[in-house]
């Protein structure tokens, strides 16, 4: 059995590619050419055209949350998924707050801190974004407090799911300083060896 991860490490396909690494298994990552994502082959696949793709024993899947979710559910449920219904909805609690809270965020720094060229960047822009992101990782700071990872004890998928967003803050240069507890878990969360940044 071979998973199919269409996408470049480096973009959304780390969580899934995270997860799969954690779980040990077999996975094809494949990077499409540029245009590739549009012809009709992949488009069975994905039929927005981009990536991440998942295909696992024909089953086929887009979206990163919902692929990661997907292996550690499947693959991983009593290790990175947990087995009550209590931390599951925690689990979904935590991704989806990441997606909603941080990730917008995150993403316009990255791009006018990093990704755009000079000339095009507005520094207002990125200076409000980042503005924004205290309140929110001002709770997960707090949530941290008294854990090593957002579950409790055991590392899981939500720590994969928000993990792989808030490393963005790193390129996006988005200072933590003043989130000590969020800076351990991140350091924590992005040390173990199947994260791949």
């Amino acid at each position: 059995m071979t998973i199919t991860i269409y996408g470049r490490p480096g973009s959304r396909a780390r969580r899934p590619l995270w997860v799969a690494r954690e779980l040990g298994l077999s996975v094809q990552n494949i990077e499409p050419a540029p245009g590739e994502t549009k012809h009709a082959a992949f488009l069975a696949i994905n039929p927005n055209g981009k990536v991440p793709a998942l295909v696992d024993e024909g089953f086929t899947l887009f979206e990163s949350f919902a692929e990661s979710l997907y292996l550690a559910k499947k693959y991983g449920t009593g290790r990175l998924y947990p087995e009550s219904v209590e931390q599951e909805a925690q689990v979904w609690q935590w991704t989806f707050w990441g997606l909603n809270e941080l990730e917008r965020g995150l993403t316009v720094c990255l791009f006018e801190r990093a990704i755009k060229a000079d000339s095009d960047r507005d520094a207002a822009a990125a200076e409000r974004a980042e503005l924004e992101l205290q309140a929110p990782f001002k709770v997960l700071d707090a949530a941290l407090a008294d854990r090593d990872w957002l579950l409790g004890g055991d590392f899981s998928v939500a720590d994969i799911n928000l993990a792989a967003i808030a490393a963005l803050a790193r390129p996006a240069k988005v200072s933590l300083d003043s989130y000590a507890y969020v800076l351990a878990w991140l350091d924590r969360a992005t040390a173990r060896p199947a994260y791949d940044g």
